[in-house]
């Protein structure tokens, strides 16, 4: 499968606001529907970003201790 560079191109910052908008909300789900989306459109993508971790962390945070966030590829 060849990565579709364009459609990441396009995609890419409207997925980054998201996550932005969803972690200033204060609201888990929306962070956790966030990453969901964003997982799917890196696989339609055909590579994941650089900056993957970016979403990881927002898991992470908004799971919040001593809860266990998913691994995204497990979305």
């Amino acid at each position: 499968m060849t990565i579709n560079y364009a459609l990441a191109k396009k995609q890419g910052p409207s997925l980054k606001a998201a996550l932005t908008r969803a972690i200033k909300s204060g609201d888990p789900d929306k962070v956790w529907m966030a990453c969901d989306k964003a997982v799917r459109a890196w696989e339609e993508w055909g590579a994941w970003p650089d900056d993957w971790s970016r979403w990881q962390r927002a898991l992470d945070d908004a799971c919040g201790y001593p809860n266990r966030a998913p691994r995204l590829e497990d979305l």
